[in-house]
């Protein structure tokens, strides 16, 4: 049947979902404690974090192209998650030349670049590849990218482990203290790898793009479509801007971009401020890929009662709450709170707009079409919103003390996200619902879906 998913193809892509976010949430929320660490200033960071959206420049014209037109997405994962993990070895190095030094951040800036290339047009990729196998993605994808959020929460609780083992055997003792022995036993092999470091984020970040490289033998295979027009695919998605609807969603996307930088900027900082210990932040931050869980659970039940319009507004409405939360910075469990919000703030946003542009998009132009998105907002807005929020991080650092105005960092996102849903609200109509079969989806997943299960 062609609206039955089966296990054979559901374990595969929950795997390269689980991989795909681990390599992420081993590195993205300790990595501005992690620079800081080692010297560099906010505006350096929000430098090293806008040259990571370079990965999206190239995106939707060569990525695209290469997966519409040439060669298949799975092989294509392969490679860029290989490049990926030997970059991520090579920063810890070129960061403590830096530290050393003090020269040499050019160096830097170029392989944080490299691995933006090689790692991030592979999370579009990654979605255009779940979409194009699944008989019926709106109903089915978020129980799939449910496992990203898995893979998110495991590496960050265990980097938190990690390198805070000290505390965590101790925890363990008192917790536990019949099991004595084996505690003292697992913590001595763990003294046999060596003692913690935070350049591990990146080592184990490697590790999991190591891993998922290899893994990508086992996913379904994904060839250019038969039915694919025209030479350059790319250049054809721009046609998708006729939509006006399409292009309000973007363009509301891109200013969202520019303050979703200030959370990564920001954040990790606030909980090190309100006595959250640096090795424990990505433990702490964990908590809003939770929230993903019952989100992505509850999208498909929202997109069909309350429509794309009312659900992707409640993700932006979610945005001001946290921000202004963020801004009353105190007490910690309401920052927490705040932070927990990541769940209906991403999901009710990217991926409802991932749907929606799977939905209305030639079958031959998805990926392209995932990475011109992706690009729009993470190669343009996120990079952006890293520039202009280590500027504006520095400009609400006291000159003496170096303490950060919190309330008046995240007060600015709160209100130019409440001013962007109240334009969303006004101008945005939504489209009718586009059959599967105008779009060539219906009977292409039908097969494809079939031939996954029964090869490889």
């Amino acid at each position: 049947m062609a609206g039955r998913l089966r296990w054979r193809l559901r374990w595969r892509l929950s795997t390269l979902w689980a991989l795909e976010w681990g390599v992420t949430g081993a590195i993205l929320t300790y990595i501005p404690l992690y620079f800081e660490e080692n010297g560099l200033s906010r505006v350096q960071q929000g430098q090293l974090l806008a040259v990571a959206a370079i990965g999206l420049w190239v995106a939707p014209f060569i990525v695209g192209q290469v997966c519409d037109r040439w060669m298949a997405s799975e092989k294509y994962l392969a490679m860029a998650h290989f490049l990926g993990g030997v970059t991520l070895l090579c920063i810890p190095f070129a960061t403590e030349v830096y530290r050393e030094t003090q020269e040499n951040f050019a160096l830097l800036l170029y392989l944080v670049g490299l691995y933006a290339i090689a790692y991030f047009p592979t999370v579009p990729l990654a979605s255009a590849l779940s979409f194009r196998h699944l008989p019926e993605p709106d109903q089915q994808f978020a129980g799939v990218r449910i496992w990203g959020t898995v893979g998110w929460v495991l590496s960050g609780l265990s980097l938190s482990v990690w390198l805070g083992r000290e505390d965590f055997f101790d925890w363990l003792h008192r917790t536990l203290p019949r099991f004595r022995t084996q505690w003292n036993s697992f913590e001595s092999a763990l003294r046999w790898i060596g003692e913690p470091s935070s350049a591990d984020c990146f080592r184990i970040a490697a590790i999991l793009s190591f891993g998922l490289s290899s893994f990508c033998v086992f996913l379904p295979p994904t060839p250019p479509t038969r039915t694919a027009r025209g030479a350059v695919a790319p250049l054809q998605t721009l046609a998708m801007f006729r939509d006006r609807t399409f292009t309000l969603l973007i363009i509301l996307s891109l200013v969202l971009a520019v303050v979703v930088s200030f959370y990564t900027l920001g954040v990790p900082h606030l909980l090190h401020a309100r006595g959250i210990q640096a090795e424990w932040v990505p433990a702490a931050m964990t908590v809003g890929q939770i929230s993903e869980f019952p989100a992505l659970l509850l999208m498909p039940l929202c997109l069909k009662r309350l429509g794309l319009k009312r659900t992707f507004a409640l993700g932006m409405l979610a945005w001001v709450v946290r921000y202004t939360l963020f801004a009353i910075s105190r007490p910690t469990a309401l920052i927490l709170f705040g932070v927990g919000l990541n769940g209906v703030c991403h999901v009710f946003i990217i991926i409802v707009i991932q749907l929606f542009i799977d939905e209305r998009c030639r079958a031959d132009l998805r990926t392209s079409a995932q990475n011109l998105f992706a690009f729009v907002t993470a190669g343009i807005g996120a990079p952006l919103g890293f520039i202009l929020g280590g500027a504006y991080a520095r400009y609400c650092e006291n000159d003496v003390t170096h303490e950060m105005n919190y309330p008046q960092f995240f007060a600015f996102p709160a209100i130019l996200v409440l001013v962007l849903l109240i334009v969303f609200v006004v101008f945005f109509r939504p489209p009718p619902k586009v059959d599967a079969m105008e779009t060539g989806r219906g009977q292409i997943a039908a097969n494809e879906n079939d031939t996954a299960s029964s090869g490889n």
